[in-house]
C-alpha cells in the first residue's frame, strides 16, 4: 500500500478579509482585516487527514509561483506528502477570496488556476481511501474514481461546490458528502432530513451518504438506516471556514483505520466543529 489517503483536489491561496457583516448585492464595505493563508479544499482534507496519524498523499497542482512555493512548503510541514503535487510555470496559484463576518459566516469566491491542471499520478497509486472534491475538472474527479474501483479504494466524494447534477460515477462513492444546500441542488428536492437523503440516494445511486448540518451535528446513512450524529456545542465561532474540509479529511483519514462510517463521522463532527474556534482554513502551527 503506497499511502492511507490519496487526496486529489484543489490547492488554493486564501485571502481572507473580515467583515462586521456579508455585503448585499452592489454594497461595498470596509473590512477590519486582512489575511492570506494556505486553503484549497483537496489541500485542507489531506492536512485534516494527516494530522489523524494516517499516511495521507495530495495529487494537485499549484504554479511556479511564491504561492505555489507556500502551499507546497505548508503541505510538507502538515506531514502531506506531495510527489504528486505538479508545479506549472506560466499558471497562476489558484486563489480563493473569502469573506468572514462576525459570526464566522462566510461567503468565498475561487479562482482556479492551476486547479484546473490537476492530474492523476503516473500508474494505479495504492491507497485505502481515495478522497475528491469539487473545486478541480470533472474528468480527473471520474479519473479517481475509476482508480478507486480499479485499486479497491474506498471512495469518498466531497460534492462541493454542487454540480448542476449528479454525475454517474458518484454511484461509487462511499460515502457522498454534502451539506444541506449540496444535498438539495443534488437531490432536486425541497425535503429535509433522512426524507432528503433517501431523495439524494435515489438520485445519485451513492453506496453511503454523510450530509453535514453545521451546528446541528450530521446525518449518516450507511445502507442499514438513517443515523444521526449529535452537535458539538462550540463557546465561540470564530471561522467555519475549514470546518467542512476538516470533516472530510478527519472521516478519511478514520475510513483508513477501518473505522465504521457513523464511528469516522462522529469523530470528524468533533473535529469540524474544533476547527470554527480558530481563524483560517487550518489550525494554528502547533
Amino acid at each position: 500500500m503506497d499511502v492511507d489517503v490519496l487526496v486529489v483536489g484543489s490547492v488554493n491561496e486564501d485571502v481572507v478579509v473580515s467583515v462586521e457583516r456579508l455585503p448585499d448585492p452592489g454594497e461595498t464595505l470596509l473590512a477590519s482585516e486582512l489575511a492570506t493563508s494556505c486553503g484549497g479544499k483537496g489541500a485542507n482534507q489531506a492536512v485534516a487527514a494527516a494530522r489523524g496519524g494516517v499516511r495521507v498523499a495530495m495529487a494537485g497542482a499549484v504554479g511556479d509561483d511564491e504561492a505555489g512555493r507556500r502551499q507546497a512548503e505548508a503541505l510538507e510541514a502538515a506531514g502531506v506528502d506531495i510527489r504528486w503535487l505538479r508545479r506549472l510555470a506560466g499558471v497562476p496559484t489558484g486563489t480563493a477570496f473569502i469573506q468572514v463576518d462576525a459570526r464566522g459566516e462566510n461567503t468565498i469566491v475561487v479562482a482556479q488556476g492551476a486547479n484546473t491542471r490537476v492530474a492523476l499520478p503516473a500508474g494505479d497509486v495504492e491507497a485505502r481511501v481515495i478522497v475528491t472534491q469539487n473545486e478541480i475538472p470533472p474528468a480527473v474527479q471520474r479519473a479517481a474514481g475509476e482508480l478507486a474501483v480499479r485499486t479497491g479504494a474506498r471512495l469518498v466524494v466531497n460534492a462541493a461546490p454542487a454540480p448542476e447534477g449528479p454525475p454517474s460515477w458518484y454511484g461509487n462513492a462511499d460515502p457522498l458528502v454534502v451539506n444541506e444546500h449540496e444535498a438539495a441542488q443534488l437531490a432536486a428536492s425541497n425535503e429535509a432530513g433522512a426524507g432528503l437523503l433517501h431523495r439524494l440516494r435515489e438520485r445519485t445511486g451513492a453506496r453511503s451518504l454523510v450530509m453535514t448540518l453545521g451546528a446541528r451535528g450530521a446525518l449518516v446513512d450507511d445502507g442499514t438506516g438513517v443515523h444521526a450524529i449529535p452537535p458539538v456545542v462550540v463557546e465561540r465561532v470564530v471561522d467555519a471556514t475549514g470546518a467542512g474540509d476538516t470533516f472530510v479529511g478527519v472521516l478519511g483519514a478514520r475510513l483508513a483505520l477501518d473505522e465504521g462510517l457513523v464511528a469516522a463521522a462522529s469523530a470528524a463532527n468533533r473535529s469540524a466543529a474544533e476547527a470554527v474556534t480558530w481563524p483560517g482554513a487550518r489550525p494554528p502551527a502547533e
